[in-house]
């Protein structure tokens, strides 16, 4: 082939891939589970410049577990505070004065002021919300883990938990447990059985069953998680009597025969001391279904940490609202922080897609202000989240607007919202999060390290206590 010819070759080749690139989606096209891309002509023949978020100031503060870094340029913290702060329904930061009030006094309290965290897998594992607990349990008093499921699919940072293998996990989210024949799922959207899960009034086995849970605050954890005093159990319809008992360190705090029940049962035990280890026993022919058990103080703060692999906020209306109603009584929850957003960015696909999402969750924060007169709300949006792009990674699309809706929506419902995605930087920023050193983020740039999760709780904490100080100044 002549010299002429393999150029005239070369650039219809080359004339084609470039014509390709630029009638193809930038987003690439879906065939099946893989995705197929082509760089834009401009892509190869100049590199898109990607701007890099500066987080200088956020690796220079220091959470607890670290010592003090030289102070950033005062500037760089004046801009970290402003993007890092509360947003309000009309400015009126009144929202929160009862919440303050009820802090003030909660040391007082005969039961602990309820905080209850949910979230998605940013929050799994206890991540974030243990730090948030430290914080508030430290500055208002209080201590213990608060609300445990039986069976966790990801081991948590505080509390390990040792269970016999017979114990199935049953979630709102269908998919991520065993399949239940009823909604009563409670207010940690799960709950756990040692015997297959039966439709009402279905016989069960005759044959008993015996299992264990085993408890043990992890010696890494925050000094305030041992600080317990009370333990709380959430369970019934079981149809066959159970026997059941508490035992710790040895001791046996009680053993008894629960009666058949059709309804919600709340024990409770009263412990002179926190056991560094702590065992349920149940035994019985039907399971009851077991909604979670509470290591709590007798006042101070309880935070709950409740995250749901996958979940996108709206899944508690699938939920049982009668027996939800009748576990928010009993907590007497005071503050919701409502985490989520993360999981609906990589399926969205325009901002009217983002928009009714964001009503969606407005309708849920409705539905729990109803439920639980007077209760305080703080709507936490997404982080930022990185998708790659040719050889580069930026924010994934349809993020903003998705961050937007919430805070529409939020602050419409009488909700606060705080701005994770501002608090770390904005646009891109998730890029110089996995690539701080040592990282704060995964690189599936979507989840925090553990370090990144308390960068994330002090950045939320300072804002919080920022809003407490002024209006305890003022009041």
């Amino acid at each position: 082939m002549r010299p002429i010819h393999t150029l005239a070759f070369l650039s219809a080749v080359l004339f084609t891939l470039a014509l390709v690139g630029w009638v193809m989606p930038r987003e690439g096209l879906a065939l099946g589970g893989l995705s197929l891309r082509f760089p834009a002509p401009e892509d190869v023949l100049r590199r898109p410049e990607v701007a890099r978020t500066d987080i200088g100031a956020i690796l220079a503060m220091a959470t607890d577990d670290e010592k003090a870094s030289p102070a950033p340029a005062p500037q760089a913290l004046e801009e970290l505070e402003a993007r890092s702060a509360f947003h309000y329904p009309r400015g009126d930061h009144r929202v929160l004065h009862n919440l303050f009030a009820a802090l003030e006094k909660a040391s007082g309290r005969p039961r602990p002021l309820r905080v209850l965290h949910y979230g998605d897998s940013q929050i799994e594992g206890d991540r974030i919300t243990s730090y948030l607990r430290n914080k508030l349990q430290a500055r208002f008093g209080g201590g213990g883990p608060g609300l445990l499921a039986v069976v966790d699919p990801v081991p948590s940072f505080t509390v390990k938990r040792q269970h016999s293998s017979n114990w199935g996990r049953f979630s709102v989210m269908k998919y991520r447990g065993m399949p239940s024949p009823h909604n009563r799922f409670g207010a940690m959207s799960v709950f756990s059985r040692f015997t297959p899960a039966l439709a009402d009034g279905a016989s069960p086995d005759s044959v008993s069953q015996s299992a264990t849970l085993t408890l043990k605050p992890l010696a890494k954890g925050y000094k305030t998680l041992k600080n317990f005093q009370v333990c709380r159990l959430y369970y019934g319809w079981h149809q066959a009597p159970v026997e059941l008992s508490l035992a710790g360190d040895g001791r046996v705090y009680s053993h008894e025969v629960v009666p058949p029940a059709d309804r919600l049962l709340i024990r409770e035990w009263r412990l002179d001391r926190a056991p560094s280890t702590l065992q349920l026993t149940l035994n019985g022919p039907d399971s009851p279904d077991i909604y979670g058990i509470s290591l709590e103080s007798q006042g101070g703060v309880c935070v709950d940490n409740i995250g749901t692999r996958g979940a996108a906020g709206y899944e508690f209306g699938r939920s049982n609202q009668a027996l939800l109603q009748r576990m928010y009584d009993d907590l007497d929850v005071e503050l919701l922080i409502l985490q989520y957003g993360g999981n609906v960015v990589p399926g969205m696909k325009s901002a009217k897609m983002a928009a009714r999402y964001g009503k969606d969750l407005g309708a849920q924060i409705a539905r729990f202000r109803k439920m639980i007169p007077g209760v305080s709300v703080i709507v936490i949006g997404p982080g930022d989240m990185a998708t790659k792009v040719g050889d580069h990674y930026e924010t994934r699309p349809w993020l903003e607007e998705v961050n937007r809706a919430l805070r529409e929506q939020a602050l419409a419902q009488g909700a606060v919202f705080w701005d994770m995605y501002a608090a770390m930087g904005g646009r891109n920023s998730m890029v110089s999060w996995v690539g701080a050193d040592p990282p704060l983020a995964a690189t599936d740039f979507t989840h925090f390290s553990p370090r990144g999760s308390r960068k994330v709780g002090e950045l939320f904490w300072k804002a919080f206590i920022h809003d407490f100080d002024a209006w305890k100044a003022g009041s």
